[in-house]
């Protein structure tokens, strides 16, 4: 039989070692030097030109430009939400869908990518999947301008032109 005073001791000897590795590895794991500046900035830059690139109407090319910045960083959200947006654009709408899935993965589901995944099913005609995603795009960000602009202009314009 083990005396009572040992357990205790025993414990506190393994827990000491494995403290000081997760202490190293955490005090490691984010890098943010200038090497990180420098892919940040880089990162930024391919997005900023994307979307110059998608205010010019020009969606392949805003959809390669992201499809690049995806290549550097596949967990970048922004480069998806915009990647779906251009998808979206050139009638490539299953491309659109995993884009905005792998948005939600990310980033969860936010206003602006559900206002998005809206503009993605009204430019199919789905408009009422449309109405319901505006809807619930406005509840996740009530304060949100462009989307309370987009909600309601949709539901106006769909219910103007539905028979």
């Amino acid at each position: 039989m083990v005396p009572r005073f040992l357990l205790p001791a025993l414990v506190l000897l393994l827990s000491v070692p494995l403290g000081a590795c997760s202490t190293a590895f955490e005090d490691t794991l984010i890098d943010d030097g200038p090497e990180y500046s420098q892919f940040a900035s880089q990162q930024a830059t391919l997005r900023d030109r994307a979307k110059a690139t998608f205010r010019q109407n020009d969606f392949a090319g805003a959809e390669r430009t992201f499809r690049a910045a995806l290549a550097k960083d596949p967990l970048d959200p922004e480069a998806w939400l915009g990647f779906a947006a251009a998808s979206d654009r050139l009638g490539r709408f299953e491309a659109a869908d995993k884009a905005y899935a792998q948005v939600i993965a990310i980033a969860g589901r936010r206003g602006e990518v559900v206002n998005n995944m809206g503009w993605s099913q009204w430019l199919r005609g789905n408009r009422e999947a449309a109405k319901l995603l505006f809807a619930e795009a406005l509840t996740l960000a009530p304060g949100n301008p462009v989307i309370a602009a987009n909600a309601s202009s949709q539901s106006a314009a769909g219910g103007a032109t539905e028979s």
